[in-house]
């Protein structure tokens, strides 16, 4: 087992590989729980839909020049700024929960891999913060949609 660990730890591709994208599905999952926790996933969507609604309202107000239609977006306006400011907060709440330990883990993992962790063809060698944020991006929409939060979740 130690083998395996100190494996992993070498800074060099594949244990740097391996080692990265690990740590990335691991903290991806769990900030997807930890949203999971935190926000009302069918609160959202109601919210995104009413926004939605009003955004094609507004638009079509506008193209016909409809002062009706116009008068009545105007005047539900503010609430749906209130709405955006909710929503905004909401997905804030996980970013602040692990934005200083996101800090601490970078400024080790900084630490030990200085050069390329990872290598795809098309891409080249890529460091530690192109392959971290591409397994990131990957896996933070599969989980997203397999939990029903963030964006990806929502659709």
């Amino acid at each position: 087992m130690l083998l395996f660990i100190e494996w992993l730890l070498e800074p060099y591709a594949p244990a740097a590989t391996v080692f990265i994208l690990l740590l990335c599905v691991s903290l991806t999952l769990l900030t997807s729980f930890v949203n999971r926790l935190l926000s009302n996933p069918g609160q959202m969507k109601a919210w995104r839909q009413e926004i939605k609604k009003w955004t094609e309202d507004f638009k079509t107000a506008q193209k016909t020049k409809d002062k009706k239609l116009l008068a009545k977006v105007e005047k539900k306006k503010k609430s749906i700024m209130k709405l955006q400011q909710k929503m905004s907060w909401q997905s804030m709440k996980v970013s602040l929960l692990f934005f200083v330990p996101f800090i601490i883990m970078w400024q080790v993992l900084w630490g030990i891999y200085r050069g390329p962790v990872a290598f795809l063809p098309g891409f080249g060698h890529l460091s530690i913060v192109y392959w971290y944020l591409l397994c990131s991006l990957f896996f933070s929409t599969l989980f997203s949609r397999a939990l029903g939060v963030g964006i990806a979740g929502m659709e």
